[in-house]
């Protein structure tokens, strides 16, 4: 499993996925993942290159994204492969974080103040 960020600004970050995110790569990236997640408002998650995704994969965003929360920030996923937005709808994720289609919504999401 890959992770890669970048800064987009004050208080936001991009973190693009690539892999399986079964048990093995999800404990590649859990301690990455939480900690570049820990120092935002905003977090885009690209999930474009996940081709797998298993409950240890959701557990991870889940843990993540109810931190943030905590923290008055959020978490949007974005460019998800049908069958993983499947199951991330399936599961509930949508409930605590936003599912889009590509950066421009996720970006538009975070822009926009909460009512």
């Amino acid at each position: 499993m890959n992770i890669d960020s970048t800064q987009l600004g004050p208080g936001q970050i991009l973190i693009s996925l690539a892999g399986r995110l079964d048990i093995t790569g999800a404990s590649e990236i859990e301690t990455r993942f939480s900690a570049l997640a820990s120092h935002t408002q905003a977090t885009l998650v690209d999930m474009s290159g996940v081709t797998f995704l298993a409950s240890i994969g959701i557990r991870l965003i889940l843990a993540t994204a109810k931190s943030l929360r905590k923290h008055g920030g959020n978490m949007v996923l974005f460019g998800c492969d049908p069958q993983v937005e499947r199951v991330l709808l399936t599961t509930g994720v949508n409930e605590l974080t936003s599912i889009v289609a590509t950066r421009d919504d996720a970006m538009r999401l975070v822009e926009t103040p909460a009512s």
